[in-house]
């Protein structure tokens, strides 16, 4: 009687396990990509370059999803409290995930995250409009110093890498008390004001160029842009460390806790779209300066870079 019952118990379980779903294989649904800006801006644009090879690579769907609000904030606050399934994820730039957090009180910081790839660092740029009476810092220091308060320079939100762009030239040209600010809701927005003549100044990477009609008076890199020869360092035109160099980077965030096997699912997802032909195409097109590194690397890069920025915010007063 016991063999009976033991070879019974026996079938069942075989035959519960035989019929028993499968574990579903992830992504079992799209993938949402979190732009923490309005549509038009640079971080937007270079999303949308990206989703597609993702969507490839993972072999699923993904999606941008456009969040804006508090510099990038109000996104990376709701992604910092989503639950780590790999189901959203937020493309973090330097201000949003480094810079924002140091300076406001917000709900995430640095342990907030499970970093998946970087894909990007450009430098910043200083823009004036093509048709502007300036051709150089030099012209821009002088109009400001001639009719003092009046000019404006925009930025994406305050804090925003596109504001220590603006501040760290003001201040290099020491005309910052001579300058007002507005401040915007992403670059999408600030390129309206720039178009209809509100705003004279900003600071954004290459990538705007594509988009929009920009006229570039330096760059903040360490050396010339090779798609740009003719534009200037910043430290050529006397704005000295540590305001001389700023890099807009980025990369994709998820929630912290995220399995192992969904991180490196992602991650590898990421490595081979960023080095696909469309996406390296995007890259040449916008001046994209490709930076990527896998989960370890891109943390240890990004912990580095929350340190860094400490001195910078310093310097920029805010």
């Amino acid at each position: 009687m016991k063999k009976f019952w033991l070879a019974a118990t026996t079938a069942l379980t075989f035959a519960a396990t035989a019929f028993a779903p499968a574990h579903a294989e992830f992504p079992e649904k799209p993938v949402t990509l979190i732009a923490p800006f309005n549509a038009g801006g640079g971080t937007d644009l270079l999303l949308r370059g990206l989703q597609q090879p993702f969507a490839d690579a993972l072999g699923g769907n993904a999606v941008v999803s456009n969040m804006s609000g508090g510099s990038g904030t109000v996104a990376a606050s709701h992604l910092a409290g989503l639950t780590p399934d790999g189901y959203t994820l937020g493309y973090l730039s330097v201000t949003v995930s480094t810079i924002q957090p140091q300076i406001k009180n917000v709900p995430y910081d640095k342990e907030s995250w499970t970093p998946i790839c970087s894909v990007a660092a450009s430098p910043t740029m200083f823009y004036v409009r093509p048709d502007a009476p300036y051709n150089s810092m030099e012209d821009v220091k002088a109009a400001i110093e001639a009719d003092p308060g009046k000019l404006i320079f925009g930025s994406s939100g305050p804090g925003a890498i596109t504001h220590l762009t603006m501040v760290s030239a003001m201040e290099g040209l020491g005309v910052s008390d001579k300058v007002k600010h507005l401040p915007h809701k992403g670059s999408g927005p600030a390129m309206k004001s720039m178009a209809g003549g509100i705003i004279q100044f900003f600071g954004d990477t290459e990538v705007m160029m594509s988009k929009y009609e920009l006229k570039p008076l330096a760059v903040f890199s360490d050396a010339r842009l090779p798609s740009l020869p003719d534009v200037p360092t910043a430290t050529e035109v006397g704005i000295k460390p540590p305001l001389n160099e700023l890099y807009l980077w980025g990369g994709l965030f998820a929630p912290k806790g995220l399995p192992e096997d969904v991180t490196a699912k992602l991650a590898s997802a990421c490595e081979t779209a960023v080095a696909s032909d469309a996406f390296q195409d995007f890259a040449k097109k916008t001046g994209t300066v490709i930076n990527q590194r896998g989960p370890k690397e891109f943390d240890e890069f990004f912990r580095a870079q929350w340190d860094a920025n400490k001195a910078l915010i310093k310097a920029a007063g805010l």
